[in-house]
């Protein structure tokens, strides 16, 4: 397993930070303006009386969120402390090489469905496809320059989807704790995000909220 010098490694924690923050602050962005389509108009499976459908749609939605959360702990206690500095070629990244943002997507995508209706998570699956090869075009780019092992690694794991034969894992794991913490709390805030949800829901159904429009 290689790692980066110490001074290489406070240069490009730097630039990952600005980068983390940028993407951070469009995922709100985003978020924000699903919570105000929401906000604005009412389930359209809820008005056709579908309601089979709906809790199909939110049972899924909170299988796939749940999926999601769980894979990204499980990227996260490989990579807590070691992104950029190694190349973490074991666990859920002998399966892709991009698990997390896999996972991302999985989480994202039910978080959609958990709004019972199909434009939020086509949306967000939209807005994934759009934003992120450029992201993962520029991770492959700056491993391929700053470790020799990548190009190997590269023929012999998949970009995205998981090849479950290539499974790798360590005998043991040095966690950082402070920084699985962190991000544990991040993931977390999935939970209050599906009460929000479903209180919006809840107050289109009493009346208590205008609608406008109906989102299929």
């Amino acid at each position: 397993m290689q790692e980066l010098g110490v001074s290489t490694f406070d240069r490009l924690h730097t630039l990952q930070c600005r980068g983390t923050r940028v993407r951070l602050l469009a995922s709100r962005a985003f978020g924000a303006a699903v919570l105000v389509l929401l906000l604005l108009g009412s389930n359209y499976w809820d008005h056709a009386n579908h309601i089979l459908f709906e809790e199909t749609l939110f049972i899924l939605g909170i299988l796939l969120t749940v999926l999601g959360f769980l894979g990204r702990l499980w990227c996260l206690a490989y990579i807590s402390g070691r992104k950029k500095r190694e190349l973490v070629v074991t666990g859920p990244y002998s399966l892709c090489r991009h698990p997390l943002y896999l996972c991302s997507l999985i989480g994202g995508v039910g978080l959609g469905l958990c709004t019972e209706t199909l434009t939020a998570p086509l949306l967000i699956a939209v807005a994934f496809a759009v934003y992120y090869p450029a992201v993962i075009r520029t991770e492959e780019r700056f491993l391929a320059e700053n470790f020799a092992g990548y190009a190997g690694y590269r023929r012999r794991v998949p970009l995205f989807f998981p090849r479950w034969s290539a499974f790798v894992d360590e005998s043991a794991l040095h966690l950082n704790s402070r920084a699985f913490r962190r991000e544990l709390i991040g993931a977390g805030a999935v939970v209050p995000l599906i009460g929000a949800i479903e209180l919006i829901e809840a107050l289109h159904q009493a009346a208590w909220l205008p609608s406008y429009f109906l989102i299929p």
